[in-house]
């Protein structure tokens, strides 16, 4: 039981992440054929209605919150965030299903996001394929190394899985990866599931 929750509140925890994030994507301009509608205008267009679905979602308001996000996708195509958002809302629904298929499109348009490929592995840990899940930490982590989530994550995921040795490494690397980035708060969380894993 435990177990799921830290899911669900990694799960959570990359929402939020994810919606401070939705600002800092840039708009590029693409050259089209007179009398085409510009990708940049796509763009700008399917913005709208994924930030209206992150006000939804902030509101906990999730199924119009994905009703706006499919909106913006079927604008725009190749908008990683509105597919990654998406993925989000439907996590916290718990269709875990539809948030794996969600975070699958965001990492076909952008396969080095580390990000997608932990919200990837919370899907599939939070429906017990925890062997795929392993699969998506450990490529979060070749991605970027220092990550202590990704590394807590694993964890979970091994400890989900039965592999108390291989949950314990990645535990303690997540622990101190947080002392190192001075994140007392996230060392806390690892120290409790070590001692519950103890029990």
């Amino acid at each position: 039981m435990k177990v799921a929750q830290t899911f669900l509140i990694r799960l959570h925890a990359a929402f939020v992440v994810s919606l401070l994030m939705l600002g800092m994507q840039p708009i590029y301009a693409v050259e089209t054929l007179p009398g085409q509608v510009k990708p940049q205008e796509n763009l700008q267009a399917a913005a709208t209605h994924n930030n209206r679905g992150v006000e939804l979602a902030e509101q906990g308001k999730f199924a119009e919150a994905i009703a706006a996000f499919h909106q913006a996708i079927e604008i725009y195509p190749q908008y990683e965030n509105a597919y990654n958002n998406l993925g989000l809302a439907f996590g916290n629904q718990q269709q875990y299903v539809q948030a794996e298929d969600a975070f699958k499109h965001a990492l076909a348009i952008d396969p080095r996001n580390f990000e997608t490929y932990n919200n990837l592995g919370i899907a599939l840990g939070s429906q017990g394929k925890f062997a795929d899940a392993i699969a998506a930490f450990r490529q979060a982590i070749q991605l970027k190394p220092n990550d202590a989530i990704s590394y807590q994550n694993l964890g979970v995921a091994f400890w989900s899985q039965g592999n108390l040795s291989e949950a314990q490494a990645s535990l303690h690397k997540a622990k101190d990866l947080y002392s190192t980035q001075n994140n007392p708060a996230g060392r806390d969380v690892v120290e409790e599931i070590l001692q519950q894993m103890e029990r």
